[in-house]
């Protein structure tokens, strides 16, 4: 996986399905993992996980599905969609169940197997990836913790069709694996479409966005774009806090675009499409890469009620912060001409989330600026130089250039000394 940052585009909604329809388009390496997995949890003789192409306004991507056998209703997946929604998703929208499958030599009622515990269980005892089961099982937790909260139950009493059926199950193990594969990378998403009217629960008509989906993702930003319905899923939002719990959740940042991803939902809008959009960005993190343009993030404010000392050690802490890249502070004048000192950062922007709240953390600046500005850097490489770390710089018309690093002379006792060394290695 060489992106280092995908961006959600949220135009139709976002369900469980929609998501790993979106990945898998976005980035093809995911399909084998994925479908591996699936195949691990799902048994043979309900059915199999189906990744095929469609269209949705004249927008072409993917959906993923359980395809069950023939016996599948035999073996204990017998039920009716009564619910007219967006996306192909599996909630408390009055299905009609009747199951009578056998898991693990044990025959378990249709209300043991929509509980929170049993199906942890279920993944627990699979032979999926440690990590996978830990993200799987942190996605039951957060929708779990919703539906309690919403229906006053503790945890355990939770029952939810939500994850029920094993079409749900599968998507959740899916969705475990492409987080499991991408934790290097860092999201960042489109502004949540708030949907609205009401739907038909197994609690009778709730409004939307349905309790426990608007319980997740409380603190999230919404707009309202006037297409009427239930726009995201308890499992389409579960997908969203666990990337804010994780702290993947960034500003949106700018790069070199590599792949796109269409995931569908079922239902046709008007006027636009039912997708979930993933892109992935690669940035220019390698010293030894070519020189290429790319964004920065600089970020400002002023203070003036720190002592000299605080200003100093605030400066250190924020300069050896991830993401940050440079710190340079500098005597102004503020208001009523009070003598300030102004701070200066330039940010990773996928790291400008917690470098903003380092800033408020580290001093007492109650307001700050940021903006997005491009840069262009030479190629850089790192090496040495008789045991003396360098940095050669790739300069235009082919000259290279040479520098020793700092932090290789400071043990060295005079200035003299320090330029000795320094200027002896850099004419090499």
């Amino acid at each position: 996986m060489s992106s280092t940052h995908i961006h959600l585009d949220i135009v139709g909604g976002i369900a469980g399905d929609m998501f790993i329809a979106a990945m898998l388009d976005c980035q093809p390496s995911l399909k084998k993992p994925v479908l591996e997995a699936v195949a691990q949890v799902i048994p043979d003789n309900i059915g199999q996980a189906e990744l095929y192409a469609g269209i949705n306004s004249g927008i072409s991507g993917l959906k993923f599905k359980l395809a069950l056998n023939n016996n599948a209703e035999e073996n204990g997946h017998h039920h009716t969609h009564e619910h007219e929604h967006e996306h192909e998703h599996k909630h408390e929208h009055g299905h009609k169940h009747t199951h009578d499958h056998t898991h693990h030599e044990h025959e378990h009622s249709h209300s043991e197997r929509t509980t929170y515990r049993f199906i942890c269980q279920l993944i627990n005892q699979s032979q999926l990836a440690e990590s996978v089961k830990l993200i799987a099982i942190d996605l039951l937790t957060i929708i779990g913790k919703a539906e309690a909260k919403v229906h006053n139950k503790t945890l355990d009493d939770v029952h939810f069709h939500e994850l029920a059926d094993w079409d749900s199950v599968m998507d959740v193990v899916a969705i475990a694996v492409i987080l499991a594969q991408l934790t290097k990378v860092k999201w960042s998403i489109s502004d949540l479409p708030l949907g609205s009217g009401l739907v038909k629960t197994a609690h009778g008509l709730i409004p939307v966005p349905a309790p426990a989906t608007a319980e997740i993702l409380t603190g999230f930003r919404f707009i309202d774009d006037g297409v009427a319905g239930e726009r995201i899923t308890p499992t389409g939002a579960a997908i969203l806090r666990y990337l804010k719990q994780q702290k993947c959740l960034v500003t949106r940042s700018c790069g070199v675009l590599q792949a796109i991803g269409y995931g569908l939902g079922t239902k046709q809008f008007k006027g636009m499409p039912n997708i979930l959009r993933a892109t992935a960005f690669t940035q220019n993190t390698s010293l030894s890469e070519e020189p290429s343009s790319e964004s920065i993030t600089v970020v400002e404010f002023d203070i003036d009620d720190m002592t000299g000392e605080e200003l100093a050690l605030a400066a250190d802490k924020l300069r050896s912060f991830t993401g940050v890249v440079d710190l340079v502070t500098y005597a102004s004048k503020g208001k009523k001409n009070r003598a300030t000192e102004s701070f200066r950062l330039l940010v990773k922007p996928q790291q400008l989330d917690e470098v903003v709240q380092a800033c408020f953390q580290q001093t007492s600046t109650i307001g700050l600026r940021y903006h997005q500005q491009a840069r262009q850097c030479l190629a850089r490489t790192a090496g040495h130089i008789e045991n003396l770390a360098v940095k050669w710089v790739d300069r235009p018309e082919g000259q290279r250039t040479v520098k020793v690093e700092h932090d290789e002379l400071v043990s060295l006792p005079t200035l003299a000394a320090r330029r000795a060394v320094k200027y002896s290695k850099e004419s090499v």
